[in-house]
């Protein structure tokens, strides 16, 4: 928890001394606790940032978290399926990503594939 309060508050208020990581896992944090406007620019903020530092597969696993999120806070429509699809399309080119969930461990994309597949057939686009 405590670690989770001081990464949200340098995100918020030293976002250049927190850099992409740091940005990123305050947008987890922040989606995780259903804030998707504020995870949202959180997002934005730290893809930036690993643009900046040419970090290519940091953002790749980041756009992914960032549908995820979306798609879980219900911010974005996916009547067809389109869109989880496309998450399924992003976890199958990642080797490893970040858990959506606290504590964000570090999974196997694959794990984390058949977890959001599982959960978006079953009619609900959530990660476990």
């Amino acid at each position: 928890m405590l670690d989770s309060t001081w990464t949200m508050l340098l995100a918020r208020f030293l976002p250049a001394l927190a850099g992409g990581p740091g940005l990123h896992r305050a947008a987890l944090i922040a989606a995780s606790r259903g804030r998707w406007g504020e995870a949202d620019r959180l997002f934005e903020r730290a893809a930036a940032a690993y643009r900046r530092d040419l970090r290519v597969e940091a953002l790749a696993c980041l756009r992914a978290h960032q549908l995820m999120a979306g798609l879980r806070c219900g911010a974005r429509c996916d009547a067809d399926g389109a869109l989880a699809l496309e998450v399924e399309r992003r976890l199958a080119r990642l080797g490893r990503i970040a858990s959506p969930e606290p504590p964000f461990e570090t999974v196997e994309a694959r794990q984390l594939l058949a977890r959001w597949s599982a959960a978006a057939s079953g009619g609900r686009a959530r990660a476990a």
